[in-house]
Parts: structure tokens; sequence; C-alpha cells
């Protein structure tokens, strides 16, 4: 009788999949991930990650279509066309917190936008239906979804913690004088901000439009 070797695995070769390739890359962040680095995540050589995609621009696209995904339209209430813009925004929000680097990503990576055709065909047709041009409805869209994407780009920076332990806002407020013109608070690492432009842009849209 033979003693089997401790440490030494038997059995099949473990498989993985393509969604086990995102998983890893979006955990390590969507911004930050490298293909090596994935490899390591899922303990499979980098070289079997390009049976899959054939380099990182393939992998970040994969994601940014999972991603996507969280964002569909389930239904089309009734609504106004402001509530339509909030609703989009919180959206935005959602999936930027969602799911790490993803904010920054969808300003650096030019195919961004072909993962959300369908969601923002469907909110022109909305937008259109109460009295928007088809210009003014991806104006519409486009700005509010860029003020909020930006917006968590920022807070993401004063939420990030160094390693000293002390977070950006931190930074940002031992750092400011006797009379700042801007007086950084808790405010600044919320969706405050961001949703604090959409009704701006809502407001000014309200005029352009009465």
């Amino acid at each position: 009788m033979t003693t089997q070797q401790v440490g030494r695995k038997t059995g099949p070769k473990p498989k993985f999949h393509a969604a086990d390739v995102i998983a890893a890359a979006i955990e390590l962040g969507i911004d930050q991930f490298t293909l090596s680095g994935v490899a390591t995540k899922l303990g499979i050589a980098t070289s079997a990650v390009y049976r899959l995609f054939d380099g990182r621009d393939a992998l970040v696209d994969a994601c940014l279509a999972y991603a996507a995904r969280s964002m569909f339209i389930t239904d089309c209430p009734v609504a106004s066309w402001q509530e339509i813009l909030r609703d989009w925004g919180k959206r935005t929000w959602e999936v930027c917190e969602q799911f790490p680097g993803l904010d920054i990503t969808l300003f650096k990576f030019p195919a961004a936008h072909t993962h959300i055709d369908a969601q923002i065909r469907t909110m022109v047709e909305l937008l259109m239906n109460q009295g928007f041009s088809k210009d003014q409805a991806l104006f519409a869209i486009d700005f509010v979804g860029d003020s909020v994407v930006a917006s968590h780009i920022g807070v993401t920076a004063m939420r990030a913690v160094d390693d000293s332990g002390k977070r950006g806002l931190d930074k940002a407020k031992d750092r400011v004088g006797a009379d700042p013109t801007f007086v950084p608070d808790e405010s600044w690492i919320s969706n405050s901000p961001a949703y604090e432009k959409v009704e701006f842009i809502i407001r000014g849209l309200e005029q352009e439009l009465s």
C-alpha cells in the first residue's frame, strides 16, 4: 500500500471559465487589473487567460458588458422626464459604486458606451415622447451620465486611504486656509454632490424647454 504524497493534488485539472476571469478582474479593479494578476488570483498561468481573451482590452470590454447588465431598465413606467433623468443619474452612481474602477474606465475606454446602447435608445424614446428632440435627449443623457461619473471619480479620491490611514478628504481638510472657497465636509464622500449636479442640469433643461 502506497502513501499519497502530502500536498500533491490528484484528479482532473480544475477548469475555469470566462465568468471566473471577469469576476477576478472586477475584484482587482477594472481600472487596475493586469492579466498576470487575474491569473494569479485564479491560480492559473497567464497564458491560460489568453485562451479566452485576446488581451487586457478584451477583458475590460467583457467587464463593461457585465457591469452594463446591472443597469438594464426592466420596465418603462410612465414618468416625468425629470424623474427619468434622476433615475438615470441614480443608476449611473450605483453601478460605479458596485464596480470599483468602472468610473475612470468609462472615460478612458472608447467603446464603453456601446454596452448601454439599448438603455440609451429607450431613454431617448421616453424623452422624445415628452417633447425633447433627439439631440436634446442625447445631450441630457450624456450630460447627466458624465456629471455623475466625474463626481464619483472625485468622491473615490476623497475616500481613498493612504498608508498612514488618512483619507483624501482628511488631507483636503488639512490643506484649506482660514477662509476657504470650498469647505471640505463629509458630503464630499457621498452621492450628494452628484445628485445636486443632476438637479442643476434638470433646472437648466426646464428653462430651455419652457
